[in-house]
């Protein structure tokens, strides 16, 4: 990709995220739209998705950003429900799948089987947007991210084994377990070895420009030491990621480079995503797709129906195990599972070796665009009907006022000024003031009729005053350090302290709304 395709790529990232806020459409669902569009009409010639580069070049941020974004404490209390899900939902959904296309469509079982390690890695990225803007509980979220962030890993690994196998005609069961454990064990012990070193490093330097292309580092660094020793990169880059994001950013740097390095992060991720989701729509307009229609068709129906079936079984069991998982969100948690530019790299990327090659890359593609379309646009509506949203325009009457007040003395502030400079007189202040006030009581009325008809607004208010506290400690910690009444790293571990008790309360928020453990 030459520079002047990635400028055209960016500039239309733009102009699409722009329109994006006066749309309804997720973000990446509108750049895969785009994309199709651009591609159909041929506006940027010779701008493909090229494998190497998504897995070299891309990949790494997209992961590291979401690992380093995802706490420990959290990740502890649901392990067990992401674990399963990422582990055995993979695999259960890659078997179901190959045997599906085998049956419905006469594909050999190996290479049916390696259409469904290609198609089972899901990507979130544009239902999580609509979670946070819906209000969606945050452990589902996280559940969703999670799972997906691991569910990459382990797709890419089986990928491997099943293509070795195919290519080689050799099949060992003992052996294919053998490399597929060795191949995330090894992955993730150099993904925390590199994010553990990193951390450490961290911790000897007070430099955000350092410590930004020390984390560089580690996310491409992790990939490609993984890579060079034939085990799982995309692993390694996770492992990394929770390493550093959980010790690294809250042990080893002051509370101004966790925020620079948090921010180039989140933006390296937008930028990373805006571009391959425009590509997913350009290639997809090169594929075949009408010739291959009823066979795509056919593809994604078995695709969902694996996907319902893995996820709803695996609840069931987990269920029953204790760790409870509401039937509402067992519904999301299928229709949630969208498919993106890691199954389209990963089909790109088969072996000229494999026969089925060229049938399985328009499948997938079709496949992808089937479900980046049809399950991004319904996801919304889905969660409203289960109940699962509570949107912000809830509690919107209840802003409106409060910004009303603010701005109410906001204005009697101005009016002393004014008093004070001489502008007007202290009788006409008072007289405005007194309108004001008036005005500011009717106000705190039909705030309290408010609170006392919603929870939620109590609720709300009760986690704004927390976010305040929190927000003004914070400050005078690095204030003390900034003026040299404490050292960084004194004050960094008073801030991580903060940051941990505001954790614990949240999460013990979150159990009472959740009603489960």
């Amino acid at each position: 990709m030459h520079s002047f395709s990635f400028f055209w790529l960016m500039l239309l990232a733009s102009v699409v995220a722009m329109l994006g806020c006066f749309i309804k459409i997720p973000y990446t669902i509108a750049l895969v739209l785009t994309g199709l569009v651009v591609g159909y009409f041929g506006l940027l010639p010779g701008v493909h998705l090229e494998p190497q580069i998504l897995f070299a070049i891309f990949l790494p941020p997209l992961l590291f950003e979401a690992g380093i974004n995802i706490h420990f404490r959290s990740l502890q209390r649901q392990w067990k429900i992401i674990s399963i899900l990422a582990v055995f939902g993979t695999i259960i959904s890659t078997v179901l799948v190959g045997y599906g296309m085998h049956y419905f469509l006469g594909l050999p079982v190996i290479a049916a089987l390696l259409f469904g390690a290609v198609i089972s890695p899901t990507d979130p990225i544009s239902v999580l947007a609509l979670f946070k803007r819906l209000g969606v509980n945050e452990r589902l979220s996280m559940i969703v991210e999670a799972e997906s962030l691991f569910n990459d890993g382990i797709a890419v690994v089986l990928f491997g084994v099943i293509q070795s196998v195919l290519i080689s005609g050799v099949f060992s069961l003992s052996q294919s377990i053998f490399s597929f454990f060795l191949t995330v064990c090894g992955g993730a012990i150099i993904g925390m070895l590199v994010g553990g070193v990193a951390s450490r490093v961290t911790k000897e330097f007070d430099d955000h420009l350092l410590e930004i292309t020390l984390t560089t580092v580690v996310a491409y660094g992790s990939y490609l030491a993984a890579e060079s020793v034939h085990v799982s990169g995309v692993i390694a880059v996770v492992a990394a990621s929770l390493v550093v994001g959980n010790y690294g950013l809250p042990q080893g740097m002051t509370p101004t480079s966790r925020m620079a390095v948090i921010s180039f992060w989140e933006y390296a991720a937008f930028a990373v995503n805006s571009m391959v989701f425009l590509l997913v729509g350009l290639e997809i307009t090169v594929m075949p797709l009408a010739n291959s229609l009823p066979t795509v068709l056919v593809a994604a129906a078995v695709v969902l129906a694996a996907r319902a079936l893995s996820v709803y079984s695996l609840s069931a069991l987990l269920s029953a195990a204790g760790q409870l998982i509401p039937q509402t969100w067992r519904h999301v948690l299928v229709w949630s599972g969208l498919r993106g530019a890691l199954s389209m790299a990963m089909v790109l990327g088969i072996s000229s070796a494999v026969p089925e090659r060229d049938a399985l890359i328009p499948v997938i593609f079709g496949v992808v665009l089937i479900s980046l379309v049809g399950q991004g646009m319904t996801i919304e509506p889905l969660v409203a009907k289960l109940g699962l949203s509570r949107e912000k325009c809830d509690l919107e009457p209840y802003q409106l006022l409060l910004g009303e007040n603010m701005s109410l003395r906001m204005a009697v502030e101005e009016l002393d000024r004014n008093v004070r400079q001489g502008a007007i007189s202290q009788a006409v202040r008072d007289q405005m003031v007194d309108q004001l006030n008036l005005k500011r009581q009717e106000n705190e009325q039909s705030i309290a009729a408010l609170r006392m008809s919603d929870e939620n607004i109590a609720a709300d208010e009760m986690k704004k005053a927390e976010r305040i506290v929190l927000t003004a400690q914070k400050m005078a910690f690095h204030n003390a350090a900034r003026n040299g009444i404490m050292e960084w790293n004194a004050a960094a571990k008073l801030i991580s302290k903060l940051e941990e008790e505001q954790e614990m309360r949240e999460e013990r928020s979150r159990d009472s709304e959740g009603g489960f453990e």
